[in-house]
């Protein structure tokens, strides 16, 4: 409650007037087929970031629920959804560029269980180095190409590998949980998120 709130639509409904009666922040932007190509996102939300000038951004995507305040503050410069086994390849060539900001760094198994999807936290300092356009065009998308799947191009996991390679530190968050069929059982993350 009382925390700043930015909407931002891709192209689809304006929520100008809806925002202007609840005092969020809005932000129409043209439609963008960024499900493989993650820069229109990461743009938008360093956007997002800027225009909030919070310590933390809780992303939640059109298909998230809240069901009460923060229970478990975040503890890392990201977290999200608890995924179960969940690793990403080429872990040396991520651990080498973070090498420059932050040497000795290591990608986890622990922190690539993280999926940062709706529902996942972000420490704004984080998004505004590691997705910024400097970033972004900085990280060896060609090399990442020849070597890793097309999965790698979706928001969810650019943002683990962009993240990772600038040295920051990602985690499972408890405070988001994943249903699937049953709407009272959690399928992943916690039952009292």
């Amino acid at each position: 409650p009382g925390s700043p709130i930015y909407v931002m639509s891709d192209g689809g409904t304006n929520f100008g007037k809806l925002c202007a009666q609840e005092g969020c922040i809005f932000k129409l932007c043209p439609p963008a087929n960024d499900r493989w190509h993650p820069w229109p996102f990461l743009h938008r939300l360093h956007e997002g970031a800027e225009a909030l000038g919070t310590e933390y951004v809780i992303m939640l995507e059109p298909d998230n629920t809240i069901h009460s305040h923060v229970k478990r503050p975040p503890k890392a410069d990201a977290g999200g959804l608890p995924v179960k086994d969940r690793k990403f390849g080429y872990r040396d060539f991520v651990e080498k560029q973070a090498q420059e900001r932050k040497p000795g760094f290591k990608w986890t198994d622990r922190a690539m269980s993280a999926g940062l999807a709706g529902g996942a936290y972000f420490k704004t300092s984080a998004i505004l180095d590691a997705f910024s356009d400097e970033s972004v065009s900085k990280f060896d998308w060609n090399w990442i190409a020849e070597h890793a799947t097309k999965e790698v191009y979706s928001s969810d996991f650019a943002m683990q590998y962009l993240l990772a390679a600038r040295g920051y530190e990602i985690e499972p968050w408890d405070e988001c949980a994943q249903m699937d069929k049953d709407k009272v059982k959690v399928h992943s993350g916690a039952q009292d998120a």
